[in-house]
Protein backbone atom coordinates (compact mmCIF):
# COMPACT_ATOMS: atom_id res chain seq x y z
CA UNK A 1 0.00 0.00 0.00
CA UNK A 2 1.33 3.43 -0.83
CA UNK A 3 1.01 6.47 1.40
CA UNK A 4 0.52 9.51 -0.86
CA UNK A 5 0.78 11.97 2.04
CA UNK A 6 4.18 10.88 3.30
CA UNK A 7 5.46 9.65 -0.07
CA UNK A 8 8.07 6.98 0.16
CA UNK A 9 6.43 4.00 -1.43
CA UNK A 10 5.09 0.68 -0.18
CA UNK A 11 4.59 0.36 3.55
CA UNK A 12 4.72 -2.96 5.39
CA UNK A 13 1.39 -4.18 6.65
CA UNK A 14 0.50 -6.49 9.49
CA UNK A 15 0.72 -6.50 13.28
CA UNK A 16 4.49 -5.92 13.35
CA UNK A 17 4.42 -3.02 10.91
CA UNK A 18 5.58 0.30 12.31
CA UNK A 19 3.21 3.20 12.01
CA UNK A 20 4.47 6.77 12.07
CA UNK A 21 3.81 8.44 15.41
CA UNK A 22 2.83 5.20 17.12
CA UNK A 23 4.76 2.61 19.10
CA UNK A 24 8.09 2.83 20.90
CA UNK A 25 10.75 5.25 19.75
CA UNK A 26 13.83 3.66 18.29
CA UNK A 27 17.39 4.90 18.56
CA UNK A 28 17.75 4.83 14.79
CA UNK A 29 20.57 2.26 14.85
CA UNK A 30 18.13 -0.55 14.15
CA UNK A 31 16.70 1.25 11.13
CA UNK A 32 20.15 2.00 9.70
CA UNK A 33 21.21 -1.66 9.71
CA UNK A 34 17.94 -3.28 8.73
CA UNK A 35 17.10 -3.93 5.12
CA UNK A 36 13.87 -2.37 3.95
CA UNK A 37 11.22 -5.00 3.25
CA UNK A 38 11.05 -6.02 -0.34
CA UNK A 39 7.70 -6.10 -2.09
CA UNK A 40 5.97 -9.44 -2.36
CA UNK A 41 6.80 -9.57 -6.05
CA UNK A 42 10.45 -8.47 -6.09
CA UNK A 43 11.60 -11.22 -8.43
CA UNK A 44 8.23 -11.25 -10.16
CA UNK A 45 8.69 -7.58 -11.04
CA UNK A 46 12.10 -8.35 -12.57
CA UNK A 47 10.65 -11.25 -14.55
CA UNK A 48 7.74 -9.10 -15.70
CA UNK A 49 10.11 -6.33 -16.71
CA UNK A 50 12.24 -8.76 -18.73
CA UNK A 51 9.14 -10.20 -20.36
CA UNK A 52 7.87 -6.73 -21.25
CA UNK A 53 11.23 -5.87 -22.79
CA UNK A 54 11.09 -9.03 -24.91
CA UNK A 55 7.53 -8.28 -26.03
CA UNK A 56 8.49 -4.67 -26.86
CA UNK A 57 11.45 -5.87 -28.96
CA UNK A 58 9.20 -8.25 -30.89
CA UNK A 59 6.64 -5.50 -31.47
CA UNK A 60 9.36 -3.15 -32.70
CA UNK A 61 10.60 -5.82 -35.14
CA UNK A 62 7.12 -6.51 -36.54
CA UNK A 63 6.18 -4.39 -39.53
CA UNK A 64 3.02 -2.41 -38.95
CA UNK A 65 1.64 -3.29 -42.38
CA UNK A 66 2.25 -6.32 -44.58
CA UNK A 67 3.06 -4.24 -47.64
CA UNK A 68 3.27 -7.24 -49.98
CA UNK A 69 -0.24 -8.33 -49.03
CA UNK A 70 -1.58 -4.79 -49.42
CA UNK A 71 -0.06 -4.48 -52.89
CA UNK A 72 -1.47 -7.88 -53.91
CA UNK A 73 -4.95 -6.88 -52.75
CA UNK A 74 -4.69 -3.50 -54.52
CA UNK A 75 -3.75 -5.28 -57.72
CA UNK A 76 -6.66 -7.73 -57.41
CA UNK A 77 -9.09 -4.85 -56.76
CA UNK A 78 -7.76 -2.94 -59.79
CA UNK A 79 -8.19 -6.06 -61.95
CA UNK A 80 -11.68 -6.77 -60.58
CA UNK A 81 -10.53 -10.11 -59.13
CA UNK A 82 -11.15 -9.36 -55.44
CA UNK A 83 -14.43 -10.86 -54.24
CA UNK A 84 -16.29 -8.94 -51.54
CA UNK A 85 -18.73 -10.80 -49.28
CA UNK A 86 -21.16 -7.99 -48.47
CA UNK A 87 -22.82 -10.00 -45.68
CA UNK A 88 -19.46 -10.64 -43.99
CA UNK A 89 -18.51 -6.95 -44.27
CA UNK A 90 -21.87 -5.88 -42.80
CA UNK A 91 -21.49 -8.34 -39.91
CA UNK A 92 -17.99 -7.01 -39.11
CA UNK A 93 -19.28 -3.41 -39.21
CA UNK A 94 -22.05 -4.37 -36.77
CA UNK A 95 -19.52 -6.02 -34.44
CA UNK A 96 -17.31 -2.92 -34.57
CA UNK A 97 -20.27 -0.66 -33.89
CA UNK A 98 -21.26 -2.78 -30.87
CA UNK A 99 -17.72 -2.44 -29.48
CA UNK A 100 -17.75 1.32 -29.94
CA UNK A 101 -21.13 1.73 -28.27
CA UNK A 102 -20.20 -0.29 -25.18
Amino acid sequence: MSNPIEGGGPRPIGPGAAQPGKGPKSSGAEEATSTPPRGAGGTDEAETSDRLKTVRERIDQTPEVDRDRVEAIKERIANGDYPVDAEKVAKKFAELEALVES
